[in-house]
């Protein structure tokens, strides 16, 4: 009989990081933003899109069993009673050498962060294999290679790393499939036999998807569905493409792959009008969300002009019913407008670009018949490229099911914004609320020379902490918890 466990789940922002000297988090307003983060008139960080309507579905993963017979149904006098669900106690995952711990790291507290490993070569995308082993994308050398801590000292040594893989162009994307290890390039969708644990050269590439559209934003970001579907994302060509031809999610079907993959064509257009939709993620419930990356350079008269320090919008999306438009290039999603102009963090605008061409009004764009808006609105310019779903154990109960987004930072604000990991707070499970950074600059600003890193990709590592991808100064940063 399990015994239940308790676990004390109040998190508190205050000082520290892993083996002591930590500063705090920035203070928060009551909505959530810092309080020196923006200055623009208070907003409310949720936005509720279409409140009227249902969340889409799960994603259909696997046929629901039969019923069971009444007949065969145990004697509820035979049947224990529920002890209910069980809590379980997270370990101390603080564990790692004080030498490893991240200067100038902010997190909440009760949590440590602190280099897990250094010297890559422009870490991008990861994926977590079977056995702990963490896969990842160096850019900047073409490969995937597997690190890990067989030592279980908290860190993953230069001894404790193996290539994999590599093949011409490899720069963000990989998942590990049936056996297999999957890697992209801006045009190629490549595999390598894999089993669970390899730490070898899995020799040559298989060509599973060609033809994908190469140049823009040029990194593939791959997930499989429940039923085994390949979902690839593709990127605008450009800052503002013409039309949303490009900027889709496909989604590919992988049995009797033909010799020498499958045209990138075949694919079915799971969603469109994403400008640079990186970041993907399933949660416990099966259903697919997407941070999204939104143009630059934004001014509209009738708005305020250049309204570009604090839009668009970087946008959370949930993908239900397959081929819905989400936007791009004709509308873009409102994070801060002038008191008196602006509708509020979500809001959907008409692109400059094309309110004047006869079609693409504000009305058109808020037709939620025609396009979907985002779950939640996030700064604008923060670049987030990856997100994950909290599964592990290492973090106290309530974050379980909430997500972490990766916030590469910004080009087209003045001060710089992003270079930090938030946490998306979801409602009952269901749609995210409210964000708060997680793993952040201790300033001013944030970012600086204290603070090389800029977030790629994130992930619950096998003992429940959270590891993230930093392609700018080559390491994967690691952030857990001192337990109850």
């Amino acid at each position: 009989m399990t015994v239940p466990r308790v676990l004390a789940v109040l998190v508190l922002f205050g000082a520290m990081a892993c083996g002591g000297g930590g500063t705090s988090l920035v203070p928060y307003d009551a909505d959530g933003f810092g309080a020196d983060d923006f200055d623009a008139p208070d907003l409310p960080v949720a936005v509720d899109v279409s409140p009227e309507a249902d969340l889409p579905e799960a994603a259909d993963q696997s046929e629901a069993p039969d019923s069971a017979d009444d007949s065969d149904a145990p004697d509820p006098a035979d049947t224990p009673s529920d002890p209910g669900p069980e809590v379980v106690v997270p370990v101390d995952t603080c564990t790692a050498p004080a030498a490893a711990a991240l200067a100038n790291a902010g997190v909440p507290d009760g949590y440590c962060a602190w280099t897990w490993a250094s010297g890559l070569s422009a870490p991008r995308g990861m994926v977590v294999a079977a056995n702990g082993d963490l896969l990842v994308v160096e850019r900047s050398g073409s490969r995937v290679t597997a690190l890990f801590d067989d030592d279980l000292d908290g860190v993953s040594a230069p001894g404790e790393r193996v290539v994999l893989a590599t093949a011409q162009g490899l720069n963000h994307g990989v998942a590990i499939r049936d056996g297999f290890l999957y890697a992209s390039s801006d045009t190629t969708v490549y595999r390598w036999p894999y089993a669970t644990g390899d730490r070898r050269d899995l020799g040559a590439a298989g060509i599973v998807v060609h033809g994908l559209p190469g140049g823009g934003h040029d990194t593939r970001t791959l997930a499989f569905d429940g039923q085994g579907r390949l979902i690839v994302n593709v990127g605008s060509g450009s800052n503002v493409d013409t039309n949303p031809l490009r900027s889709q999610i496909r989604r590919f079907t992988l049995t009797d792959l033909p010799a020498g993959g499958l045209d990138a064509a075949v694919g079915e257009v799971l969603a469109s009008g994403l400008r640079n939709e990186v970041g993907l993620a399933f949660d416990g419930a099966g259903r697919l969300w997407g941070v999204e990356n939104g143009r630059d350079n934004l001014s509209r008269a009738d708005l305020g002009g250049d309204i570009h320090q604090q839009n668009p919008a970087e946008e959370v999306n949930l993908f239900g019913d397959p081929g819905r438009f989400y936007g791009y290039p004709y509308c873009f999603s409102e994070f801060a407008l002038p008191q008196g102009i602006g509708g509020g963090p979500g809001t959907q605008w008409a692109d400059p670009g094309f309110v004047e061409d006869g079609t693409h009004t504000d009305a058109w764009c808020r037709d939620t018949a025609r396009v979907v808006a985002p779950m939640l609105a996030l700064p604008a310019h923060n670049a987030p490229l990856g997100i994950v779903f909290y599964d592990g154990d290492s973090f106290p109960a309530d974050v379980r099911g909430d997500a972490f987004v990766s916030m590469h930072g910004s080009w087209n604000a003045s001060p710089a914004t992003g270079y930090r990991v938030v946490r998306l707070f979801f409602e009952g499970g269901t749609r995210p609320v409210r964000f708060e950074p997680f793993l952040a600059y201790q300033g001013p600003g944030e970012t600086g020379a204290g603070w090389p890193h800029r977030p790629v990709d994130v992930r619950v590592g096998p003992t429940g902490i959270l590891l993230v991808s930093s392609d700018a100064s080559g390491a994967i940063l690691a952030v857990g918890h001192h337990g109850p």
